[in-house]
């Protein structure tokens, strides 16, 4: 195992923020398309100017939070440093993680990335609130597809755009710690 396992060692791939901007292109597609076949419709000429807005934000707004957050895999807890304008740090013990996992969308199977998540009991974290998660409605399916930044929201915290094989390594080196650092009674608050 390595000396120190942080962001350096693991790091959130750029491929990410590409594949998080992914579907506001695909729709600004979509309505360039529909502009060139009505270019005179000015719903169609405010939808485009919208999107551009978007466009430039969401992957401005992925860009800072993939280069606020660090984290770092220690002895006794996991350290987590994030924020822009509102800078926060967190220590999370190793016993009160409850909950570690890997996921990978479709795209994320393309890619060779994957996310990698960690929910924790600790109700000083804000257990309870949601994440951060920018919604966007895809009528055509009418579903609701989230979009979620990296960083840590309420109990949770979520590493995406890692490497597959980084992202599994990281799980299985959190679960061995989980192990060798129970929390004890006198810890629980109880």
């Amino acid at each position: 195992m390595e000396s120190q396992i942080t962001e350096k060692n693991y790091p959130i791939e750029w491929l990410w923020v590409f594949k998080s901007s992914a579907p506001f292109l695909f729709i600004f597609s979509l309505l360039l398309i529909s502009y060139m076949f009505d270019p005179e419709d000015p719903e169609t000429k405010q939808s485009i100017m919208i999107y551009i807005g978007i466009i430039i934000l969401f992957p401005t707004l992925t860009v800072l939070k993939k280069l606020t957050f660090h984290y770092s895999v220690e002895s006794q807890f996991l350290t987590l440093r994030q924020g822009v304008l509102k800078k926060e740090e967190r220590h999370i013990p190793y016993g009160v993680i409850q909950n570690v996992y890997v996921k990978q969308s479709i795209f994320d199977r393309i890619f060779k990335i994957a996310s990698f998540t960690l929910e924790n009991a600790s109700l000083g974290a804000g257990a309870g609130q949601q994440p951060t998660k920018y919604g966007f409605l895809n009528k055509s399916f009418g579903k609701q597809k989230e979009i979620e930044f990296a960083g840590f929201h309420g109990n949770k915290v979520i590493i995406p755009g890692l490497k597959k094989e980084n992202a599994e390594s990281l799980k299985n080196i959190l679960l061995q710690k989980i192990k060798e650092n129970p929390i004890e009674d006198s810890q629980s608050g109880l």
